[in-house]
């Protein structure tokens, strides 16, 4: 079962008109079309296999937290301004 909330930016800086322009562009608030679009489910499936560090806090929904891992990944690559704290600042080795 997927969550059908639409998805969260997080705290941007972006203007409405803009965020709202995103929302749909991406398909945001209708996350079944983002998740089928992405391969979200399929790409769970073996993403669901706990890594060490997660085995040892645990899982109630390893699906569940496998998803919202891959919604939140596709998210930061698609719309690289709703994490804003994240985005890399590219330097040359001189400067």
């Amino acid at each position: 079962m997927t969550n059908q909330e639409p998805l969260d930016l997080g705290a941007t800086e972006l203007p409405a008109e803009e965020e709202a322009r995103l929302r749909r562009e991406h398909d945001l608030d209708r996350p079944e079309v983002f998740d089928r679009r992405n391969g979200v489910e399929e790409r769970a499936r073996t993403r669901a296999a706990l890594l060490p560090e997660e085995a040892e806090s645990g899982s109630a929904d390893p699906q569940a937290q496998a998803r919202e891992v891959l919604r939140d990944s596709d998210l930061r690559t698609e719309v690289p301004e709703s994490a804003p704290d994240t985005v890399f600042e590219r330097r040359e080795s001189l400067d």
